[in-house]
């Protein structure tokens, strides 16, 4: 059971990366096939540097569902990239539902296969912003970890530490679900009521009023 339930939110992961990406991409103005690229890219992206990182068999590269199921989400996305452009809830919604996925697959994962709680950390980080960070990149954004603003990585920092700290002692699946909704709520509320994550300007304003 403990050994599915990787392969199971990986799976709805990277078809909500691929929903999610491919309306990155229209929101850039970008070609169809680019479109498809993008979606494909932020669904696979996280879990090959995952599994890069883990040294194993990455998964996208032999299971028969990774792919398929990564196109089908980018051509969804494509179908509804106007009403999630129109209504930025729904994108937000993807958005934290997303990393929080991610970072829980990549944390339980690297735990899994009994890396220390360092490693696994440094995985489901890695993981939750791998895939919009290489996405970041190809279109010529700034990545969204390296500006100030909502938690991102921040928030996939505490819930990466929260599963590895948690995860001898509470159900896995029970687990799993509770860290993609306090991941997922963290993103969503910084973003929602302007929560910036700390910053070298924070550090900076906090010195001075010592001084």
């Amino acid at each position: 059971m403990i050994n599915q339930l990787p392969t199971a939110l990986d799976l709805f992961a990277i078809a909500i990366g691929g929903l999610f990406g491919a309306s990155v991409a229209i929101q850039r103005k970008t070609p169809i096939v680019g479109v498809m690229f993008i979606g494909v890219l932020m669904a696979l992206g996280g879990g090959i540097i995952r599994d890069l990182l883990l040294q194993v068999e990455i998964v996208a590269m032999h299971d028969l569902w990774y792919i398929p199921v990564a196109v089908a989400g980018a051509m969804f996305g494509l179908s509804l990239a106007r009403t999630i452009v129109e209504k930025s809830f729904i994108g937000l919604l993807l958005d934290g539902l997303m990393l929080g996925l991610y970072v829980v697959v990549g944390t339980q994962k690297a735990l899994l296969l009994g890396f220390p709680a360092g490693p696994s950390i440094l995985v489901g980080v890695l993981t939750g912003i791998g895939g919009g960070t290489l996405v970041d990149v190809l279109v010529g954004k700034q990545p969204v970890v390296l500006r100030d603003g909502p938690w991102f990585a921040t928030a996939a920092i505490i819930g990466a530490v929260g599963i590895t700290i948690l995860y001898p002692y509470v159900n896995p699946d029970v687990l799993a679900v509770v860290s993609i909704c306090a991941i997922a709520t963290l993103r969503i509320t910084s973003v929602k009521f302007g929560f910036d994550a700390p910053s070298t300007e924070t550090l900076k304003k906090v010195k001075r009023k010592k001084a």
